[in-house]
């Protein structure tokens, strides 16, 4: 059984609107592919206020008014293969924001044919009446009332294949109109209107004359990809209504903007009167055609398709002299930047943000340029030019527009192409009528419209929210050597390629550096009274001596001279601090109160020292604690390991004396007990249970020799420094820690999360729940070789655990576990809370030479750093583990104007590991590009090759590609390693696409070309001065449709046909040809494969993920090897899996009992990161019922069944007849461990249903699965 995580969720953004969700604040909402965030606006910026899961994918999204005045709903629209409706309602109660659905409609309908070129819903101006298309010939027409969803009914829509819809404002509120583009049987765009009939439920049989029917030139509107958009534009007086003046100055009465083309046009709705003649004609025309008379009837459908044929000229147009519009600006219910729609915010395909303007006096477009963004697929303004970008490409950004350039002020604000008349900015702000004379190259049609040629950009970045969608390829390696694998994803597209490196890490922001120490063993922070918020020093302990360190002032750390500090300087210390002064009250109690004191201990014994303000220096007092004054019974011993808190100091001598101290109230260090052991002591814990006390009742020891550790107590006189547990570890236990994660008082309080955690000589980490005075739950993990240490401090405004060896981590409670966070800081001795003036609420990190002063942000965070490419976009990434570096394969497209050929070139291109800088480049010929690379075990120099690079020569007058390559690339140093570059080994020329390339052993490699696959031999070619090597075809095997997917798992070759389904392929060196093993003959259409050892894993176009393990089989005639493709395992995903990896996504701990192990990682178009677990086989089952109970109880929002959502699904939509199987949803799962009534879930409805695994045990398998992603 597999478990389906995600690791990093879906970022890319579909659609976004600003609304009222409150009568008193505004909010953006904004839809992520499969879920809804909510925003809320400030002057200062966002914050989100909730989110929640859709349970599909979000396609629509509107704003309908609530009952209440002043307030909306939201209206979500979800995709295939279900699509529904949702209304969501915002509520915030004692500040706690949340959306719950309201009511829903499912549209779904399993004898209809999906649309192919819009899915969307519309609202129309009103609020009551919403249309929904998701099918062919056919709308969903639902009634609003109240923010509720009222009876829907369909209506069939003769135009088939249509392009884009939108609501018109009629001016009328019982008129509906609806305005259409669609691609009719001639292929020509028209556009139309149609009225909604409320009352006979349908749409008008005749075309509405609210907008004239017109045809669309192809000239204009050369592409379909993507459709064009359709913008209502409410009515608004100009500059002069009189009939008698100028009809250009007559006022606006409103219309459609149609966006998409070469050129932006405006069709104007039409006047009373004008309607009015056009329906007398329809009407004339209607008798005609129901005429006894054929002749009169063939006259009467003449005149009616020369109407459908005509192409009326727009009232205004501008040329639009950029790439595809891709969004357009909203604001409330209307589609612009005022609530008039007189300025509509345009974005293109490629980034470029322009305004659209209408002019105040007359019927004119103005087109302003305003800089380069995100390629955007929403655009929401806010307020005080302000604009949300929402991106599918790139990162979604938070903008201000401002009045006059704020940036590059000589360059221009977008490139216009040559033939496309600009005007100046100087020209637009003097003329009276807004424009100058047209050039010679524009049609009278333009004459409408002004473009102006800006200057510098008048975009402001505000803040940009991290998008690593579209992933098209990934890589999961540990670069580092750090222990922590970091995926590389080639993400982005367009303007906005990039590799995003990701990794689950704290961040360290250095601030400043104490360099030129030796030796380092630890460090500790000083106040000058043990009250004080600040720290006023920072004592460092070496192997040799001890230093001092004081916080004069902002600008300065200085090093105190040792003579006069008060410290023993001479030796190094074991342990220090500050501590309070103990007294005793009339009644008997003890208290502490804020004192100067401080304790250091060292070999010597406990100095205690006490802090003079007004000298500013430390002296040292008489009441210190020295074994060698102590007595007979100490004479000769010395202190080799110690620990303190507040009020106890707890010392270990040599030859496995444990001492514990405390101070008397006579200001002196007092002899409380002591306890022999057999091994010498090695490190010692006594930090306070309970943050809200100075003691601890339990104290950690560890010894040498036994690798042990023992649990003392520290409780009443008579059982004091008692056993209460201990466990042997494998290593040295070089350090131990008691650790509360939890803010309870004691082990009764649910908040008290006690846990022993050791750090080992070899690097290891172990950790243990203490309950009951008994050890449990043992994991460790590792933190490189270099012995690992353990302090505790305070990160992001919570206390936390730094520990530290090779690598150090950050231990933190989080979803009821352990959780460790990984850091980029190497080699780290100690951490240690600091809290100065010029250092506030930082971090002194201490190494073996140098003390770090910084934050860490971000424990909790996911890490990406971008790498940007531009419009360099990557494709395909590889690996080279020897020679540290990346070869990227990258697509480059020209940003053109929309219906110009695109000029496409490729390149592979060579990125160091660590730094990611550019070191060379291989360019592909012209019309080629790169299709497929790996990288090559070895050297990766000289004639050993380091990636194989897979290309394709891409032709528009072929339907399928005809000719490609292969080529040998090895990595050449010159200087070091501070020049490398490319050196071509070898090419072959290929007929057809090589779709991927697996290496089979170290000189055979298989390649997918079109419907083959086909094995090369790599080999030294005999004319050495061509080439070094040369690829040498071994053998063909032809039976497939399209391989797109090649894998090699050691013994199989599995080989994925986009258009069939999935095989084994062997090679059968003593025949010297390629056979089949194995293979599914069902219509799978895999997307991407990957092996699991002993079988397959994929997923399909639908959505879906697969499974399928390698039955052995007795062989055909002929045959070596014979498996039987075995399917057992089918899950519906939602999205569409680009790639798949096999390995864990962390080095999560491992446990003694760990039921669920990391295998696979999975890669999305949307920007999703998954995990993929194997369950065992005992908790399987009860995983199973668990989901299975769960399902019962837990709808997703609008109703959705979990197991129906869950099952696979067609392009008719999710079966019936088939549930999911082979796969469980650990996202779902996971809902358990903060569900209300997990004793409810566990029972089920009936006895059958009864989940016999201990509740206790469940919750442990759900936090494993949450520790590895």
């Amino acid at each position: 059984m597999r478990v389906v995580s995600t690791f990093h969720p879906s970022s890319s953004v579909s659609r976004s609107f600003k609304c009222r969700l409150t009568p008193d604040a505004e909010y953006l909402v904004v839809a992520k592919t499969d879920k809804l965030e909510v925003h809320s606006l400030h002057p200062d910026g966002m914050k989100r206020e909730c989110v929640v899961d859709m349970w599909g994918r979000v396609v629509g999204l509107q704003a309908i008014p609530a009952k209440e005045p002043g307030r909306s709903h939201i209206l979500a629209m979800t995709d295939h293969p279900d699509p529904k409706l949702v209304v969501m309602a915002f509520d915030n109660e004692d500040g706690v924001a949340s959306l719950t659905p309201k009511s829903s409609l499912s549209l779904a309908d399993r004898s209809a044919r999906p649309a192919e070129f819009v899915i969307d819903v519309q609202v129309n101006p009103t609020g009551k009446i919403a249309v929904a298309c998701c099918f062919t010939g056919k709308l969903k027409v639902v009634p609003l009332k109240d923010g509720e969803l009222g009876n829907a009914f369909d209506v069939s829509l003769p135009e088939l294949n249509l392009l884009a819809f939108t609501f018109l404002h009629t001016g009328n509120a019982k008129r509906h109109s609806l305005g259409l583009l669609h691609l009719n049987h001639r292929r020509q765009i028209q556009m139309l209107c149609r009225d909604v009939d409320l009352k006979d439920l349908e749409l008008s049989p005749a075309h509405s004359n609210l907008i004239i029917t017109t045809l669309l030139s192809d000239r204009t509107f050369p592409s379909l990809e993507p459709p064009p958009f359709l913008v209502s534009v409410p009515p608004y007086p100009a500059g002069n209504s009189s009939e008698d003046e100028d009809p250009e100055l007559a006022d606006h009465r409103g219309g459609v903007l149609v966006l998409g083309g070469k050129k932006i046009v405006f069709y104007e709705k039409s006047t009373d009167s004008q309607q009015d003649t056009r329906s007398n004609k329809q009407k004339r025309l209607s008798k005609r055609l129901a005429s006894d008379k054929q002749a009169d009837v063939t006259k009467a459908r003449e005149k009616e398709q020369e109407r459908e044929s005509k192409k009326i000229k727009p009232r205004a147009s501008v040329k639009w002299p950029w790439g595809p519009v891709t969004a357009y600006g909203l604001q409330g219910l209307w589609s612009a930047v005022d609530d008039a729609c007189r300025k509509v915010l345009l974005g293109d395909a490629f980034g470029r943000l322009a305004m659209l303007a209408f002019d105040d006096v007359k019927m004119c477009l103005t087109l302003i340029p305003l800089g380069e963004t995100s390629p955007a697929t929403c655009l929401s303004y806010l307020s005080s030019q302000v604009l949300y970008l929402g991106s599918h490409f790139g990162d979604s950004q938070l903008l201000r527009i401002h009045p006059s350039p704020i940036a590059n002020a000589a360059s221009d604000t977008l490139p216009i192409p040559k033939g496309v008349a600009t005007i100046s900015s100087a020209a637009l702000a003097s003329s009276d009528k807004g424009k100058e004379r047209a050039g010679q190259e524009d049609s009278p049609e333009d004459q409408s419209g002004r473009i102006v040629n800006a200057k510098g950009t008048f975009l402001e970045m505000l803040q940009t929210y991290d998008n690593i969608a579209p992933i098209m390829d990934a890589v999961l390696e540990d670069i580092d050597g750090s222990g922590q694998p970091q995926v590389i994803t080639c993400s982005g597209g367009r303007n906005t390629g990039s590799l995003r490196v990701i990794r689950s890490e704290a961040d360290f922001q250095e601030t400043a550096k104490l360099q030129g120490l030796s030796g380092i063993t630890d460090i500790w922070p000083v106040k000058s009274h043990s009250g004080d918020p600040m720290h006023s020093h920072l004592v460092v302990s070496t192997l040799r001596e001890t230093m001092v360190f004081s916080f004069a002032d902002k600008a300065t750390i200085s090093l105190l001279d040792s003579s006069f500090s008060g410290f023993a300087t001479e030796v190094p210390t074991l342990a220090l601090g500050n501590v309070p002064r103990r007294q005793i009250s009339s009644g008997g109690k003890s208290s502490y109160i804020d004192s100067p004191l401080v304790v250091q201990i060292t070999s010597e014994g406990a100095h205690l020292l006490e802090y003079d303000s007004a000298l500013g220096t430390f002296s040292r007092t008489d009441g210190g604690w020295y074994p060698k004054q102590a007595g007979a019974a100490f004479e000769g011993k010395e202190i080799v390991a110690a620990a303190m808190n507040a009020s106890q100091f707890v010392v270990g001598l040599d030859k496995g004396r444990l001492v514990l101290l405390n101070l008397g109230t006579n200001g002196a260090l007092e002899l409380l007990r002591t306890r022999d052991f057999s091994d010498d002591i090695c490190s010692i814990s006594c930090r306070p249970l309970d943050p809200t006390k100075n003691f601890t009742t339990l104290i950690a020891v560890s010894f040498w020799g036994s690798n042990r550790i023992v649990v003392l107590s520290v409780g009443p006189s008579a059982d004091i420094l008692s056993t209460v547990c201990e466990t042997t570890l494998p290593a040295l236990p070089r350090s131990v820690l008691l650790h509360n994660f939890g803010k309870g008082a004691g082990p009764t309080d649910p908040e008290f999360r006690l846990h022993l955690i050791a750090g080992l000589a070899d690097g290891t980490l172990v950790t243990y729940t203490v309950r009951d005075k008994e050890l449990h739950d043992r994991k460790q993990s590792s933190l490189g070789n270099a012995p690992a240490t353990l302090s505790v401090c305070d990160v992001d405004g919570r206390t936390v655990v730094f520990a530290s060896g090779s690598r150090a981590n950050v231990l933190f409670w989080d979803k009821q576990r352990v959780r460790p966070s990984p850091t980029s800081l190497k080699d780290v001795v100690k951490g240690a809370s600091l809290n100065t003036a010029a250092f506030p609420s930082c971090l002194a990190i201490a190494t073996s030479s140098e003390v770090l002063i910084g934050k860490i942000r971000g424990v909790d965070k996911m890490q990406i750093r971008t790498i940007s490419l531009g419009l360099d976009n990557p494709r395909k990434v590889a690996y080279h583990a020897v020679q540290e570096v990346f070869g990227v394969a990258c697509t480059r497209t020209a940003a053109g104007r929309i219906g110009d050929s695109e000029e496409v070139t490729g390149s592979l291109k060579l990125l160091d590991t660590h730094s990611l800088r550019e070191l060379h480049e291989f360019n592909c010929s012209a019309e080629e590009e790169p299709s497929a690379v790996i990288a090559l075990p070895g050297v990766g120099s000289g004639k050993s090759p380091a990636f194989v690079l897979g290309t394709v020569v891409i032709r528009p007058e072929e339907r399928e590609p005809t000719r490609g390559r292969i080529v040998l690339l090895s990595v050449a140093s010159a200087d070091g390693m501070n020049t490398r570059s490319f050196d071509v080994l070898a090419t072959e020329d290929v007929r057809g696409c090589v779709y991927a390339l697996a290496r089979v052993s170290d000189d055979l490699i298989a390649a997918a070309i079109n419907t083959s696959v086909v094995l090369f031999r790599i080999r030294e070619n005999d004319s050495a001065e061509l080439s070094h090597l040369t690829l040498e075809k071994v053998t063909e095997w032809n039976h497939s449709h399209f391989v797109t997917n090649l894998i090699f798992d050691g013994q199989y070759i599995l080989v994925g046909d986009a258009i069939s389904s999935v095989a084994a392929l062997v090679w059968n060196e003593q025949r010297g040809r390629l056979e089949a093993a194995g293979r599914d003959y069902g219509p799978l259409w895999p997307m991407a494969i990957e092996s699991t050892g002993n079988g397959i894993i994929g997923a399909n176009s639908d959505c879906n993920l697969f499974s399928f393990t390698m039955q052995p089989a007795p062989p055909l005639p002929g045959r070596n090897v014979r498996v039987v493709l075995e399917k057992d395992g089918v899950y519906h995903v939602d999205d569409v899996v680009n790639k798949f990896l096999r390995g864990a996504l962390s080095s999560a701990d491992v446990s003694d009992a760990q039921a669920v192990k990391a295998s696979h990682v999975f890669f999305t178009s949307t920007g999703r990161i998954g995990a993929i677990m194997d369950l065992e086989d005992n908790v399987s089952l009860h995983m199973t019922a668990l989901q299975r109970n769960m399902a019962k109880k837990i709808q997703g929002p609008g109703g959705v069944n979990h197991t129906k959502y869950r099952a696979p699904a067609s392009p008719r939509g999710h079966t019936d007849a088939e549930e999911s199987y082979g796969f469980l949803d650990g996202d779902f799962l996971e809902t358990f461990l903060s569900y209300a009534e997990p004793d409810v879930l566990m029972r089920g409805d009936v006895e059958a249903e009864r989940i016999t695994l201990p509740i206790d045990h469940v919750k442990d398998v759900l936090i494993q699965m949450q520790s590895l992603h």
